[in-house]
């Protein structure tokens, strides 16, 4: 790979003014600027084109019009996209400010096709904890986080792209595809990227592990698909709890002991 490798970051959205400016702000401000910026918007009748049109730039390309989902928009950008490594940003998320410069490090060993970081993860302003990408627990749940991944053009080209079936577990599906043709993902405890839980796979949440559920089932015997559901929904459970006004604290001194023994000072 190039040592200065063009990076396409894309980003698609439907409605989304109250989030997607600190988005593209996070995109353009990158310490590396080798990149384009491309977004999908699927035909917002808010601000959101406003926004888009502020920003546009010769790094950024954007289009608007109807698509027939989120995998579907996510393949409009791939499609469009002339970098040798694309990443995919929320609307509703942001990048660390040099998050692209350690990309481009992370991918200095050519054997890695795939680059997975840490997200940060926000309630409202609060951060709930800090979660690193696990390649080990992809078999029983989604423990990669798409927004924090970054993935070489030619593997999409050799292995497919989203499936359009699915609705809010596509990433879950590709990463798990990936995973089984032999990719070479490369893990690095580094953040990346800032996640607000209140995302659509977040406000779905039944939905999006019943979508999963589905998926494993392509890849897994059903007795150990079943005992995964089942770790998966008490441990979603517990976590609910948990973060409910009377245990917050308690949960939020979790993680920050969590993440200063794995090297995290924020």
């Amino acid at each position: 790979m190039n040592h200065s490798p063009l990076i396409s970051i894309i980003t698609v959205v439907l409605n989304g003014e109250k989030f997607l400016e600190g988005a593209i702000k996070s995109v353009l401000s990158q310490t590396y600027q080798n990149f384009e910026y491309i977004i999908i918007d699927g035909g917002s009748y808010d601000r959101s084109i406003e926004i888009i049109k502020k920003y546009a730039n010769e790094k950024t390309f954007w289009i608007s019009e109807p698509d027939k989902g989120i995998s579907d928009a996510f393949n409009k950008g791939i499609s469009k996209a002339r970098g040798e490594v694309i990443g995919l940003l929320n609307y509703d998320d942001w990048y660390e400010k040099n998050t692209l410069e350690k990309v481009v490090e992370a991918f200095n060993d050519p054997e890695v096709d795939i680059i997975c970081g840490a997200s940060r993860f926000w309630n409202k302003d609060n951060i709930i904890n800090i979660a690193t990408s696990d390649l080990s627990r992809i078999a029983r749940e989604t423990s990669i986080h798409h927004s924090s991944v970054f993935i070489k053009k030619e593997i999409y080209e050799l292995h497919g792209l989203y499936q359009t079936q699915y609705k809010y577990a596509m990433d879950y599906e590709l990463l798990l595809r990936y995973y089984f043709k032999g990719v070479k993902f490369q893990q690095i405890q580094i953040i990346l990227s800032n996640r607000r839980l209140d995302g659509i796979s977040y406000r779905n949440k039944n939905r999006a592990l019943f979508e999963t559920l589905k998926i494993r089932k392509i890849y897994f015997p059903s007795w150990r698909v079943y005992i995964h559901f089942i770790y998966i929904w008490i441990k979603d459970s517990l976590g609910r709890i948990m973060k409910m006004p009377p245990f917050l604290k308690l949960y939020q001194y979790y993680w920050k002991k969590k993440n200063l023994n794995e090297g995290f000072s924020k």
